[in-house]
Parts: structure tokens; C-alpha cells; sequence
């Protein structure tokens, strides 16, 4: 319920405590953000390091935003390209929602599930009391949410023309994982959202979310970029269409950079006989 400068203030504090008090978790950040952007001064590295730090702790609140203020946020969001979504819904065969793991974006599904039939693919917590809260407070708003382990229920969902919601940008394993580039590294890929195109013939679109200053208001606002869908997916080849994943995450993360979750070790699995990044 807190005005929105304040979640700003607080929870930068929260993001900077965070960022003195697990020096582990900066090392991968910086690690990461030199991967991502070579060309970067190591000032410049430090800087949107510790600026990507104070969004991690307002994305801790926006979490109590998106659950319990929905209509709150429905006020103070603007949806762009949602004309993308309802021309492939007009195919019948459902959409994936393509995104990465950015600090407000429990945000995004919480308004665009009043625009659209929804369901989220999540992978279960290990924290028993933070995954039921998720789930509970989730589902209080969605279609449904789907377990990444449940493939079954995720093609039953687009062959009843729903939107899921998929982020697959974290470092994964399994028989789903390939390898291909991530900002110029070799990192683990899914071929999952290839082959539940080829099943379902659903679409594959990309989508973004900012929180930023309104220039023509003064005041803080979420903004959500729908991206048209991806051309040429799914393709014959596997590997290729995970790397196009890949590459399409890494273009989304480039339109806002300050508020990717930068901590996690996107890097960790290697191809055979690479030494460890972190």
C-alpha cells in the first residue's frame, strides 16, 4: 500500500544490504555483466552492478504488489503490442509467451492476465512456505500455473488456445538442454519450447517488462512490450531453434539491462571439458 517512491526507497535500502552482506551472489553478478557487455569499463561493470542490486530489492515488494494490488498496478501499467497476442489467439492454437527472469516480472503476468486466458509455467520452490504463498497467490489471478515438469498440461493448454507464460532463461539440465551462444558464451538452451510448437502449432512471442518514470507524468509506471510474433519457429532443427531462445532472451534482456536478475549463475552448466565461469 506504500506509495510507489517509497517501494523505490525502501527498496533500494533492502538491494543494497543484499549487495554488502553476499559478496557471492555480486561475484556472479559482476562475472555476468562482464560476459554480457564486454565493451563495459570495469566502473561502468561496478556501477550496473550496483544499481541491478537496488532493483532486486523493489522487486522484492513489487512481489507484494503483483499478489495482493492487482488492480492497483492495472491502473499504473501500460500494455504495448497486446494487438500481437490476439492475432495469434485468432489462429486457435495458443501462444508462447516468451520472457526472461527480469526483477518486476511478477508484475507482468499479474496484468496481463486480465487481458488474455493465461498460465504460467513456474518450477516449484524449495522453500515449502514461499512455494505455497507462490501458488496460492498466483493461481489467485491466473488461468492456471503449470509445473515446468508437466509438458502434458502445458500442450493442453495451448491446444485450448491459452497463453503460457514461459521463462526459460535460467541455466537448466535435463534431456530438453542443448548448448548454444548466450551474449557471445556458450549456455545451456531448451529445445522444450520447440517441440511443444510443433505439437501444438502455437505461437511464439516475446515480450518484455520496464518499470520506469513516466516523462510525460513525472510518475512511476510498469510498461509491457509484447514483440511481434517470431518468425520461422519452429524450424527442423532442434538445436537451432534453442539457440533462437537463447538469442531472443539476450535481445530482450538488452532493452532493460538494470533490471535482469543478473545473480543467477546462468553460466554454471558447461560443454564438455570447459573449465567452471564461476
Amino acid at each position: 500500500m506504500l506509495p510507489l517512491r517509497w517501494v523505490e526507497v525502501i527498496g533500494s535500502a533492502v538491494g543494497m544490504l543484499f549487495y554488502y552482506l553476499r559478496s557471492d551472489r555480486v561475484d556472479v553478478a559482476h562475472t555476468n555483466l562482464k560476459i554480457a557487455f564486454p565493451d563495459k569499463t570495469e566502473k561502468e561493470i561496478n556501477s550496473l552492478c550496483r544499481t541491478n542490486f537496488k532493483q532486486l530489492g523493489i522487486g522484492t515488494l513489487e512481489v507484494a504488489l503483483a499478489w495482493w494490488e492487482q488492480k492497483r498496478l492495472l491502473k499504473i501499467t501500460r500494455i504495448n503490442g497486446l494487438e500481437h497476442l490476439n492475432d495469434a489467439l485468432k489462429n486457435g492454437k495458443g501462444v508462447i509467451l516468451l520472457t526472461s527472469h527480469f526483477t518486476c516480472l511478477e508484475v507482468g503476468g499479474h496484468v496481463l492476465c486480465e487481458s488474455i486466458p493465461l498460465e504460467a509455467v513456474y518450477k516449484p520452490a524449495k522453500n515449502k512456505l514461499f512455494d505455497y504463498l507462490m501458488i496460492k497467490n498466483r493461481q489467485a489471478h491466473l488461468t492456471n500455473l503449470i509445473s515446468n515438469d508437466s509438458p502434458r498440461k502445458i500442450i493442453s493448454a495451448l491446444k485450448n488456445n491459452h497463453v503460457v507464460w514461459y521463462a526459460p532463461d535460467q541455466n537448466l539440465s535435463g534431456k530438453d538442454m542443448v548448448f548454444a551462444p548466450f551474449f557471445n558464451k556458450m549456455a545451456t538452451a531448451i529445445s522444450a519450447p520447440s517441440r511443444l510448437a510443433k505439437v501444438t502449432g502455437a505461437a511464439l512471442i516475446p515480450y518484455y517488462i520496464k518499470r520506469h518514470n513516466d516523462a510525460a507524468s513525472g510518475k512511476i509506471i510498469y510498461e509491457i512490450f509484447i514483440q511481434p510474433a517470431v518468425d520461422n519457429f519452429p524450424s527442423d532443427d532442434i538445436e537451432k531453434d534453442a539457440a533462437l531462445i537463447n538469442k531472443t532472451n539476450e535481445n530482450l534482456i538488452r532493452e532493460n539491462p538494470e533490471q535482469y536478475l543478473w545473480v543467477h549463475k546462468r553460466y554454471k552448466t558447461r560443454p564438455e571439458g570447459e573449465p567452471p565461469v564461476y
